[in-house]
């Protein structure tokens, strides 16, 4: 059974897609801020992580994602980013024109439907890097 860390300070949020991702038998962690799903991916080394990037200071989502990026126990683990930043902020980006900044395998728009969901996590683990193997996207941008 995959382990898969829900990071979002939406607790409605959390809890649905929770609820969903167990009932298609993942096993599921969650954390409503940063330093909870740090602690979380040292103890519990999730397969998975679903990270939000609006939390409380804005943007902290993408920084965390740097963070588990350069930590080499947690650089493997597959991140699908689900954010609704373009409808709360006048911050643009976009996976096609910014993709080698993002330190991301997937970006998703909120509100995500369970289907497209369980779609987006299924490929990811299936595409899952193997310990030692450099994703093949990985620019290596703001990281040693």
């Amino acid at each position: 059974m995959a382990k898969i860390l829900l990071v979002d300070d939406d607790q409605d949020f959390v809890t649905i897609n929770r609820i969903v991702l167990e009932k298609h038998g993942y096993d599921i962690e969650e954390a409503n801020d940063p330093d909870t799903a740090w602690e979380k991916i040292k103890s519990w080394k999730p397969d998975l992580i679903c990270l939000d990037v609006m939390m409380p200071t804005g943007t902290e989502g993408f920084h965390f994602a740097y963070k588990v990026r350069k930590e080499e126990s947690s650089k493997n683990i597959p991140i699908l980013m689900i954010t609704s930043i373009h409808d709360k902020s006048d911050f643009r980006f976009s996976p096609e024109e910014d993709g080698e900044f993002l330190p991301v395998q997937e970006f998703v728009e909120k509100p995500i439907q369970p289907k497209e969901l369980l779609q987006k996590v299924n490929d990811l683990l299936k595409k899952s890097i193997s310990p030692g193997k450099k994703p093949d996207n990985d620019k290596k941008i703001g990281m040693k």
